[in-house]
């Protein structure tokens, strides 16, 4: 059994990826495959010694997220995304990788793209670095005070970048610098209702 839709929330590090994708989870009836970030073994190493660390993360996110996505596929009927392995592999992994570790970890990436489902469409949470920076301070992870500003305007840098030239799926953008994430969005009806009518759009366009 294929998922008849399967929705992604892609972002950068402190974007509400995980608050959004909680409540629209909730609102739709949706199955919800969380962030493996979690589960990583290597997460904290990774932060106190990317360089060493970083091949060793970036390939257990993209198996673990990608394995995770082949299983909730088979049972379910709607499903909704804490970020893609299309973010891992051209975002993270483009950054933290040497060209040596990139060409082995491009080649487990590629063979996952020949079987996994597209989303059928993507919301990206466009989030300024001061935002970013703020958020991330306010949830107080332990691991992530050693996140320096530069790395995560790095990333957004590359997030721009990959959105422009992301083809696979359809991609809506919402700047949520003007919504309160961690109290799950002060607005978050107005951007539930616009989601929705990304999506009807979209699927009549698709229809017609």
């Amino acid at each position: 059994m294929k998922p008849k839709f399967i929705v992604a929330v892609a972002g950068n590090i402190g974007s509400g990826k995980s608050t959004l994708s909680k409540y629209l989870s909730e609102k739709w009836g949706f199955d919800r495959l969380e962030e493996p970030e979690a589960k990583n073994p290597f997460i904290k190493k990774f932060y106190k010694d990317p360089e060493r660390w970083a091949f060793h993360s970036q390939l257990f996110f993209l198996t673990e997220r990608a394995n995770l996505q082949l299983k909730i596929e088979k049972n379910s009927s709607n499903i909704i995304l804490d970020r893609t392995i299309y973010e891992d592999a051209e975002i993270f992994a483009k950054i933290l990788l040497s060209e040596s570790e990139y060409k082995i970890y491009k080649k487990v990436y590629e063979q996952y793209l020949e079987i996994i489902t597209p989303p059928n469409f993507i919301i990206y949470l466009r989030t300024s670095v001061d935002t970013l920076m703020e958020r991330i301070k306010i949830r107080g992870r332990g691991y992530e005070k050693t996140i320096k500003r530069s790395y995560i305007k790095k990333l957004n840098d590359r997030y721009e970048e990959w959105v422009e030239n992301f083809k696979i799926s359809p991609v809506l953008t919402i700047d949520t610098d003007k919504y309160e994430i961690y109290s799950l969005f002060g607005d978050i009806e107005e951007v539930r209702k616009n989601i929705e009518e990304f999506f009807w759009r979209m699927n009549e366009r698709r229809t017609n």
